[in-house]
This record gives structure tokens, sequence and C-alpha cells, in this order.
């Protein structure tokens, strides 16, 4: 368990396994999803598969990576759940309630802005993420792009990527505050929209 948990802590292996939790990925489309170079990437798939966490199978001249069999899935999930769980408590918040801020919305607070209108809503996940399913009226801008991207000054941008622990939304907040752009952040991510939309 204690090897279990030491490969599990490490933040660039949580992404990348979150990724791969959609399907089997070559190197180069996980370093470009995750924003980790190629060479680290390399290093940190060869760690998992070391400790049969991930698999490979070559097609062509490319080697694509997907997660192994067995309850891994299960395992990160309950991560993700327990760390959104302890980040409640900190706050001394009630379990299952999502922490806010004036930064960062909750799904309820989406949804009224959706309604009321007047918002950019931006999903900053790669364009194969974002072409996978997207939160509906949103549009992708990918992190990298963030920079050249021109965003009108009359709306409120709303970003988000893959779920309450995904850093992409985080860092992109921290970007385009940078750029003295009115910008929030909803929290819980495509993943939290899903689990809404299939009740």
């Amino acid at each position: 368990m204690s090897e279990v948990a030491g490969m599990l802590g490490n933040e660039s292996r949580l992404i990348l396994l979150q990724l791969l939790s959609d399907g089997e990925k070559s190197v180069e489309l996980l370093s470009e999803e995750s924003g980790i170079p190629v060479a680290n990437t390399s290093q940190h798939l060869q760690a998992l598969k070391k400790n049969s966490m991930v698999t490979t199978r070559r097609d062509g001249k490319r080697i694509l990576y997907r997660l192994e069999s067995g309850p891994l899935k299960d395992l990160f999930y309950a991560l993700e759940k327990f760390a959104v769980f302890s980040i409640a408590g900190s706050q001394g918040l009630t379990t299952g309630t999502t922490v806010t801020t004036k930064q960062n919305l909750n799904i309820a607070e989406l949804q009224k802005k959706i309604k009321s209108g007047g918002i950019l809503l931006v999903d900053v996940r790669s364009k194969e993420e974002f072409k996978k399913g997207h939160i509906p009226e949103a549009i992708n801008v990918p992190y990298n792009d963030l920079l050249t991207h021109k965003f009108p000054k009359t709306k409120e941008v709303i970003v988000y990527c893959r779920g309450p622990l995904c850093l992409l939304s985080v860092n992109a907040l921290n970007l385009l505050k940078s750029r003295e752009i009115n910008v929030s952040r909803f929290d819980g991510g495509f993943s939290s929209w899903m689990k809404i939309e299939e009740k």
C-alpha cells in the first residue's frame, strides 16, 4: 500500500492517469494535454508501467499507453473525492459542499450565470478533450493559447477544465487575472457538470 501511495503521490503522474482514464494516448498527446515536457512525461509513464498502473501497445511507430486493468480508476476517483472532502473540512464546511471564493464558482452559481447571460465560458482543456465533450455554450481556448487569445472586455470570463483538482483552470485563472481580465473559475470542472447531466 505504501508503494502504491508513493507512486500516486506525484502531481504529474496523477494528471497523466486522469488523462488516460479517457482512453489510450501517445506520449506526445499526453505531453500536449498535460503541459508536461515529453521527456518528463515518458519518465513518469515508465514508472507507472513498472508499477503495473499503465500498459502499452504498439501502433505502427507509435507506443500507446492506457490504464492497466483492475480497480485503478476506482482508486484514482476515490483519491479525488477524498481530496475534495479534505479541502472542505479544512475550510470548516460540511461534507459534500464545494469550496467557494469570490473567484471560484460552484455548479449552482455557474448555472445561474449561464441563465443570466453576459459571460464567456472557456474550456481550457486540449482540443481533443473538448471534442469528446464539453459544457454547452463553452468555447475552447487551450491553456497554451490563453496568452494570445483576445477576450471581450464586456463579459465575465469563466474558465474550467477536467475536474475539481485540475490545475489547468487554476493556472488559467491566475494568468488571465494578470492580464486584468474579469475572470472566475468553475471549480467543479467538466466531470462535475457531467454528474449533474446524468441525474
